[in-house]
């Protein structure tokens, strides 16, 4: 008898439940407070070419697809998110002007000003090295003397080095990557919560393990789960 995986929406339910009944009641750094677990898992196919969509909440597919685009050129400016009507950035950079010039900016104008401006956009688009700087543009440093270094011009990119090695090496155990850059965390809008994967290559199929520091599970997943599994 083989086992049979429970349906994707049965697990996220049956999560939600447990975390409602028994989770930590906490206060966290928003003010508005959670349930919270560690540790949760769930396990999903996507034989067939299927994507775990859930129905809780709506998920704007081309919104999905347009940021994990923009992760992958290394963009941390959102100026080319908003120029594709992509919005779920904005807040960051929008609060951080709003704060620096005591200007209460709307979202639209603040966005229009981005695509706009080239200087303001330099200036208030940017989102410091969030995901796709670590993911294709992880920083190097080289010697220039006199125990002294320097950021190299290029860095890392652990998405290419990652392909290249599930081609050449599928048995390798390093089939990995990872946007937590410790010394860069700071300086990071907002650091990442979908932070680490892992693959396997096993019978010719590919396997993936994401770990997230942070999961709001009754929003933010129904989002995430079109966009990362």
């Amino acid at each position: 008898m083989t086992d049979i995986m429970p349906h994707y929406e049965d697990q996220y339910l049956d999560l939600m439940r447990h975390i409602w009944r028994h989770g930590d009641e906490r206060v966290d750094r928003t003010g508005v407070g959670t349930r919270s677990i560690l540790g949760a898992t769930m396990r999903f196919s996507l034989a067939d070419d299927a994507v775990p969509l859930l129905t809780t909440k709506r998920v704007y597919w081309k919104v999905a697809a347009r940021e994990m685009l923009w992760f992958l050129t290394g963009d941390t400016n959102i100026r080319e998110l908003v120029r594709q009507g992509v919005h779920i950035w904005t807040d960051w950079p929008l609060d951080a002007y709003r704060r620096a010039t005591g200007e209460d900016l709307d979202r639209d104008t603040f966005e229009m000003r981005i695509v706009a401006d080239d200087d303001f956009a330099a200036r208030w688009g940017n989102l410091g090295p969030v995901y796709g700087a670590q993911w294709v543009n992880w920083p190097l440093y080289e010697p220039v003397g006199d125990g002294l270094y320097r950021k190299a011009e290029k860095g890392r990119n652990q998405i290419a080095e990652l392909v290249e090695a599930i081609r050449t090496t599928p048995g390798s155990r390093r089939l990995l990557f990872t946007g937590w850059n410790v010394a860069e965390v700071p300086q990071m809008a907002l650091p990442p919560c979908h932070m680490t994967y892992q693959f396997q290559v096993s019978n010719g199929k590919l396997n993936g393990l994401l770990f997230q520091r942070s999961c709001d599970l009754g929003l933010g997943f129904s989002y995430f789960s079109g966009v990362v599994h």
